[in-house]
């Protein structure tokens, strides 16, 4: 495998600022049309080949070795990042021709698409179950494996909009839709991106594979080429504002400096009453400039966070389809909430997270409150804060033992980002993963919720956890031979054993990858 090629830092601030970066793969064109013939093998014979398209065609592992694209992922997530078990083909079918000459333009929401095509081109965030944050934790690859001009129906994302917590039609116009891709091109984009497809008008099929990536170690330093300097905004930016406040502390936390600088005065209070603001760049500028004004912020942002206590935020979200095709929230669109798909915190808890070791022990104290919705808010600043939150840990284990599947979720989630002292919630996490649904008084049904859900925050709590493999091996085997063990849960007990397992342990876990190997030798005589 060639050296990585490490991003620069006008690249890392390109990344910071717009949340996505256009980069190649490889070069060969001969193997792109490999992977482009394969794709319409399985479109046509195995269309619901999803998380599995990477053992189906191993000529992928190519693209994600490659020199620029792995260098690319280590500058953000760190050299230890994992690739996620979900990946997912999403061609992107031609309409028919009596319809190819619809005039649309280029940052319209859900234009239509041909029979047979999968993904979204209404703009949206992915819903994967979990807390939406600012700091660089999960990435997506969108690799093409073809000529993608405009007309064929690229990936467009809006830029910056990582940092939104909604979109507004006065924010589609900052689309970034890109003119021409060639094969082996791909989008690195921060995974809660807003993005969409386009529609295609050739005759042939648009290609493209979705890759999925996780940081597992909080950044001690910067993983890129530089990193050295304080934040300095880009040559060029994309998106509809500029973050300073939001861009600088970013760039800091991946650079691992979290030393509080002296901000200009602003009236606390002033700041606090623009949290939560429709107004995006209002809002990100009141996060950032409390998160860097010490402890003397603690108490009305932990005093702002608690009036959203006792106003039943825990309820789900219900949505109503619209005329575009996509989902509208009913009710106060605005308002922060939980959600089975994902959802934001409230943006005290944003703030909250920046100020750091100071906020601590108010933020433990916090998770004594009744309101479940507040605790959840507690906890994601604790998980931001990282290793300084790490004699939070007992208290976050004891709230293992919650009635709520949803605080459960949320407290393993924060355990996991904190990183540290996870011996204090071992015995709890064992707990959850041992026990079945019924023990745990769950359902399976819904998507991203349940039993197997609440087993896949525990096994990625020990994944990004200070823990010696003596103490989880067993559990980790376990897991890889439990018959009720879904796919992503057990592929996260085997990136650990591949990592820190003893012999015995990674004996095991190539036993678990020879009982699951695909049986390549099925491809058609002209694909092989």
């Amino acid at each position: 495998m060639s050296a990585a090629v490490k991003l620069n830092d006008e690249q890392m601030r390109r990344f910071v600022c717009d949340g996505f970066l256009v980069l190649d793969s490889i070069e060969d064109k001969m193997f792109h049309q490999v992977v482009v013939d394969k794709l319409q093998y399985l479109n046509a014979h195995e269309p619901d080949i999803r998380n599995n398209v990477l053992p189906r065609i191993s000529e992928l592992q190519r693209v994600l070795d490659a020199p620029q694209i792995r260098g690319a992922i280590e500058s953000i997530l760190g050299p230890d990042f994992m690739l996620h078990p979900h990946r997912l083909s999403t061609p992107g079918e031609p309409l028919p021709p009596e319809r190819r000459q619809l005039k649309l333009s280029d940052d319209v929401n859900g234009p239509p698409v041909g029979e047979g095509s999968k993904g979204f081109t209404v703009w949206h965030k992915d819903k994967l179950g979990r807390t939406r944050y600012h700091t660089p934790r999960f990435l997506y690859l969108f690799y093409f494996p073809q000529n993608t001009p405009i007309k064929r129906g690229p990936t467009r994302v809006i830029p910056g909009s990582q940092y939104y917590d909604h979109l507004t039609k006065e924010d589609y116009p900052f689309a970034y839709v890109p003119d021409q891709l060639t094969a082996g091109s791909c989008i690195l984009t921060s995974i809660d991106i807003d993005h969409a497809g386009m529609t295609n008008v050739t005759d042939q099929t648009r290609n493209m594979i979705k890759f999925n990536f996780i940081r597992t170690q909080n950044p001690s330093g910067p993983s890129w080429d530089g990193g050295q300097t304080d934040w300095r905004n880009p040559e060029k930016y994309s998106g509809r504002y500029k973050h300073e406040e939001a861009w600088s502390y970013i760039w800091d936390w991946l650079r691992g400096h979290r030393e509080q600088k002296s901000p200009p005065i602003e009236n606390i209070q002033k700041l606090i009453s623009g949290l939560n603001s429709t107004n995006q760049a209002k809002r990100l500028h009141c996060i950032y400039a409390l998160g860097s004004m010490g402890d003397k912020a603690v108490e009305p942002l932990i005093a702002s966070l608690e009036k959203f206590g006792g106003h039943d935020l825990m309820d789900p979200i219900n949505f109503s389809k619209n005329a575009e095709g996509g989902f509208d929230p009913v009710g106060d669109i605005f308002e922060r909430r939980w959600a089975i798909g994902a959802y934001t915190v409230q943006d005290e808890s944003f703030a909250l997270a920046c100020l750091g070791d100071c906020a601590v022990d108010p933020l433990i104290d916090l998770l004594n409150n009744e309101d479940d919705w507040l605790v959840i808010n507690a906890a994601f600043a604790l998980g931001e804060i990282g290793t300084h939150a790490a004699r939070g840990i007992p208290k976050l284990s004891g709230l293992l033992r919650s009635s709520d599947p949803h605080v459960v979720k949320a407290i393993l989630e924060a355990i996991a980002c904190i990183g540290s002292n996870t011996a204090a919630a071992l015995l709890e996490i064992s707990r959850l993963l041992y026990c079945s649904s019924e023990e745990l008084g769950l359902t399976d049904a819904p998507e991203h919720f349940g039993t197997d859900s609440i087993h896949y925050n525990a096994v990625y709590a020990l994944l990004l956890s200070d823990l010696d493999i003596e103490d989880i091996e067993d559990l980790l085997i376990y897991l890889l031979k439990a018959s009720t063990t879904s796919g992503r849960v057990a592929a996260l007990a085997l990136e650990i054993l591949v990592r820190k397992g003893s012999t015995r342990g990674r004996r095991q876990a190539i036993e678990y990858l020879q009982a699951h190997r695909w049986d390549d030798s099925g491809w058609p005589s002209e694909i092989r």
